[in-house]
């Protein structure tokens, strides 16, 4: 028992140096650009537009991660096999992952089509709790507790954008000021952490891989 719980612990810690890569934290950055940029083209592309035109940038991103970890992350750090345990939580993320875009699709069309009925703090308090709960999906279901921060600061973007536009007219309800601060930090943070770990672990030589 002692020896199935100290593996499991090892597994763990495994999994968490794995996403301290900076990837995943590059992506979500990402992925809160189009809080802060959509706004902006919505005025020459339109609402629907301005968000569609994401789509192709971030498979561009999702397939750049893979390629980076494929390419050079993994000949540095090696690959890694979890159990049956982890393989399960990774699941369980991406069916989290799959239902929390669902709500935030199914919530942004509600509001989009009965926007009259949405006024106020309403909205910006529904996307609050929605960011929230998404990002503290993934900072359980990956064991990484920077993730719940990120779901808080995340969660306030909206609520102190509203705040600046009610009392200081910024524009967009202040989320190009909010969200992309949020995002650039974001993406800020995963370069700095996969710079470390490009320095940290070198490329193996050739000869070290030889047994």
């Amino acid at each position: 028992m002692t020896a199935k719980t100290s593996l499991k612990e090892v597994e763990r810690k495994l999994f968490q140096t794995s996403v301290q890569d900076g990837i995943l934290d590059i992506q979500i950055g990402c992925v809160l650009l189009i809080f802060a940029v959509a706004p902006l083209l919505g005025v020459y592309l339109g609402d629907f537009w301005s968000s569609f035109v994401f789509l192709p940038f971030w498979i561009m991103i999702l397939l750049g991660g893979r390629s980076l970890r494929k390419n050079y992350i993994q000949p540095r750090i090696g690959h890694i096999e979890y159990g049956s345990y982890r393989v399960r939580r990774l699941k369980n993320l991406n069916l989290a992952l799959l239902i929390f875009n669902l709500a935030a699709l199914g919530g942004g069309l509600v509001v989009f089509f009965r926007f009259q009925d949405f006024q106020g703090w309403l909205p910006v308090l529904m996307l609050s709790i929605l960011c929230l709960v998404g990002f503290s999906l993934v900072g359980y279901l990956v064991d990484s507790p920077r993730f719940f921060l990120y779901g808080i600061l995340v969660a306030l973007a909206p609520l102190v954008g509203e705040f600046l536009y009610r009392n200081y007219r910024f524009t967009h309800h202040g989320f190009p000021v909010t969200f992309g601060a949020i995002s650039g930090g974001l993406i800020l943070a995963g370069s700095v952490m996969l710079i470390r770990l490009f320095r940290k672990y070198p490329v193996p030589d050739a000869e070290d891989l030889e047994w």
